[in-house]
């Protein structure tokens, strides 16, 4: 509703904009909607970034979708323009130990660390979680 409302008085979108509606997708598990958004960001010439990703991961981790989250995973690390930070790691890791995935999570941990990306106190909070339900 907001957003078509935006649309109709032709207001201005940026990233920061469109990160909020994929971000109020993910929390009302209307991830549906998050392709024709991200089409939208692509035909206006607004480029993702590491957040704009990261927020797809998290709603795909709470849809229990992770394999699509390991696909956007997969596709931020094979992008020249960003990475995979903390941040995502331990969304995807979360969604690993919420689903009681704990090889994956342990072979994503793994990746994390290969990819320089160092464990956090959260990352650890994580893991604990992911042990304690497998």
């Amino acid at each position: 509703a907001v957003h078509d409302e935006m649309r109709a008085k032709n207001m201005q979108y940026s990233v920061v904009t469109y990160n909020a509606l994929i971000d109020a997708c993910a929390r009302s598990g209307e991830m549906s909607r998050v392709s024709p958004l991200l089409e939208q960001m692509s035909q206006e010439g607004i480029e993702p970034n590491v957040i704009t990703y990261s927020t797809v991961v998290k709603g795909y981790c709470q849809d229990n979708r992770l394999n699509q989250a390991f696909e956007v995973l997969e596709d931020m690390k094979r992008s020249a323009d960003f990475s995979p930070d903390e941040v995502t790691y331990n969304t995807v890791l979360h969604g690993c130990a919420r689903y009681r995935m704990f090889e994956r999570g342990l072979a994503l941990l793994r990746d994390m660390e290969g990819a320089g990306v160092t464990p956090s106190n959260f990352t650890l909070s994580v893991l604990v979680k992911l042990a304690n339900r497998s």
